[in-house]
């Protein structure tokens, strides 16, 4: 306990986590040794149960600790608080503090190691400044690696679609089906039923992916096999 002395405050609350069978010279020499400081000595098990807060919060005094539960001991300390840590494994000490939420781990000794609880209070909340809803080019932003869109299109981008490279269907200039329709279209206009429909390939009900260049059902989704193309609108 005295290598923990000068980093305390003659005003601390100390709380010493304690074994449920220490005896009760352990505990008189704990106290002694931290003369004119108040000091509690509590189970790590009933810190649940109470809530007062202390400024230090004491572990493995009297033995090592293990499976601490940081929540639970977090939850006793007051804001900016120090756990001091004797007999702990300085292999992994430091990094289970700061996973656990405390900061400035220092290895005072071989058998003693502190760190700080945080500045707020354990369940501290505090409201999120949302980001403006527009992002604006600062002045002096550099504007040079900006790509205009219209530079992305080529002249053939530009070109208008022909109708007149659409000779039957409902994209041709003048809506009529060709002398050789077997899209269905000239069935369509007449109002007669379309004609049967036999793949050459077996797979135009695929989709385009699966489709021969002539297909007639280019452009449109994949059906059922036998079946026909619906839309859902």
């Amino acid at each position: 306990m005295e290598a923990l002395k000068p980093h305390l405050d003659p005003n601390s609350t100390v709380l010493v986590i304690r074994p449920a069978d220490v005896t009760v010279d352990s505990l008189q020499h704990a106290m002694s040794s931290l003369e004119g400081i108040s000091v509690s000595f509590e189970l790590l098990e009933r810190l649940a149960a109470s809530d007062t807060l202390y400024n230090v919060v004491v572990l493995g005094l009297f033995r090592a600790e293990k499976d601490v539960d940081y929540e639970l001991i977090q939850k006793s300390m007051k804001p900016s608080g120090v756990i001091a840590i004797f007999n702990g494994d300085n292999s992994s000490l430091s990094l289970d503090l700061l996973i656990n939420g405390f900061s400035d781990s220092q290895q005072i000794s071989q058998t003693l190691t502190i760190a700080k609880s945080p500045a707020s209070a354990f369940g501290t909340s505090t409201a999120i400044k949302s980001a403006p809803k527009v992002w604006k080019l600062d002045t002096e932003d550099d504007l040079d690696d900006l790509i205009d869109p219209d530079d992305l299109l080529t002249e053939e981008d530009k070109v208008a679609p022909n109708k007149t490279t659409y000779k039957c269907g409902p994209k041709s200039d003048k809506k009529k089906a060709c002398k050789n329709c077997s899209c269905g279209y000239a069935e369509e206009l007449s109002g007669a039923p379309a004609p049967e429909f036999k793949s050459a390939c077996g797979s135009c009900y695929l989709g385009d992916a699966f489709r021969c260049a002539s297909c007639p059902f280019l452009g449109q989704p994949a059906f059922k096999p036998g079946g026909d193309v619906k839309l859902a609108l």
